[in-house]
């Protein structure tokens, strides 16, 4: 998140109006994007060296709104890292083909800066990275299968903290509501008392 709105105050900051600024914002965006697949066929080769035919099983989940049911898949290490790594490589020729039909098509250069960085960071967080450049262990969250990383996930969990701490409060002041009733309750005085 700060990398984001880091970059979203340096664009500000450029003339982004000038000609030789959109040229070099540009040759950026295409640099990164250069390092970003350079950095997916060297995971791919290290995956290919490396020759894991270890097998797991897995649960695969549908297709969101697909209707399918989940279904069990057994393969190999090696398989499914390479097919991880194919769509991360695919996903990077979409995310590229879309920059380049809005700078080209629209003149939209603000995004390039953005687009610029966080694909970068995004290749250098990722799983198939961290095992197979960084040479971490597959153990913890990098053991097979991989879960999606959720880009809300932090939000939610801040939103999931304050709903927990407030309902904690909320629930400790109607208990100290009700103590308090209990404590003080008036005596109702009745017809005999009178």
């Amino acid at each position: 998140m700060a990398v984001m709105f880091g970059s979203m105050q340096l664009t500000n900051r450029l003339d982004l109006e000038d000609t030789k600024t959109k040229r070099l914002i540009f040759g950026i965006y295409m640099t990164s994007q250069v390092i970003v697949l350079g950095i997916s066929l060297l995971i791919h080769r290290r995956i290919r060296a490396k020759k894991d035919t270890t097998s797991f099983t897995y649960i695969e989940q549908p297709k969101p709104l697909s209707g399918e049911k989940p279904k069990k898949v057994t393969t190999t290490v090696m398989k499914y890292d390479l097919e991880q790594s194919s769509q991360a490589r695919n996903q990077i020729f979409f995310s590229l083909a879309i920059m380049l039909v809005m700078h080209f098509k629209f003149g939209v250069v603000r995004p390039l800066v953005i687009q610029s960085i966080m694909p970068l960071k995004s290749a250098f967080e990722s799983k198939w990275a961290q095992i197979h450049l960084l040479g971490k262990p597959a153990k913890g969250d990098l053991e097979r299968p991989w879960k999606v990383d959720n880009p809300f996930s932090q939000l939610s969990e801040i939103a999931e903290g304050f709903k927990n701490e407030f309902g904690n409060k909320d629930a400790a002041i109607k208990e100290g509501e009700r103590a308090g009733d209990k404590a003080e309750k008036p005596k109702v005085e009745s017809k005999k008392d009178l």
